[in-house]
């Protein structure tokens, strides 16, 4: 695998393939060949950005949740992950459902609307062991499509 990182801090923004072509130009990346891209990203440039190559898979990919510094990963402690309910809760439900749950740590905190959720684990699409009304909020019940958000 292959990761573009933003020369400042080392966040890993984008993962590739090894043989996925990345190009660094002046004023742009260039994802694909350059005589047939498939993708322009026009704030990555060769002055903030690099390329790492021969990175570890990780299995919980999300853009900007971690670093790499060409050798290493690590957890990117600004990261605040973001997703969807992907189905309606009740203010009783241990389990939150999300449409993908790699922007999330493998446990912590989330906010749906004025409601705090504690959560232990994470399964699948699924935010489980979850302590409703945390932090001195009222459990509550949540749509299917509200913002979930690490806190």
């Amino acid at each position: 695998m292959k990761t573009i990182v933003r020369k400042s801090d080392n966040v890993s923004l984008y993962i590739y393939p090894d043989n996925k072509a990345i190009t660094l130009e002046s004023n742009r990346a260039v994802i694909g060949t350059t005589d047939n891209p498939e993708l322009y990203i026009s704030d990555l440039n060769s002055s903030n950005a690099e390329v790492h190559t021969g990175v570890d898979d990780k299995s919980d990919y999300w853009g900007n949740k971690y670093k790499h510094d060409g050798t290493n990963w690590s957890d990117n402690s600004s990261f605040i992950g973001q997703n969807r309910l992907s189905i309606n809760v009740d203010s009783s439900i241990n389990q939150i459902s999300v449409g993908n749950t790699n922007p999330f740590t493998a446990s912590g905190t989330v906010q749906i609307g004025d409601e705090k959720i504690t959560y232990t684990g994470v399964d699948g699409t699924n935010l489980t062991g979850c302590t409703r009304g945390a932090a001195s909020t009222d459990a509550a019940s949540h749509t299917s499509g509200d913002s979930v958000t690490q806190i």
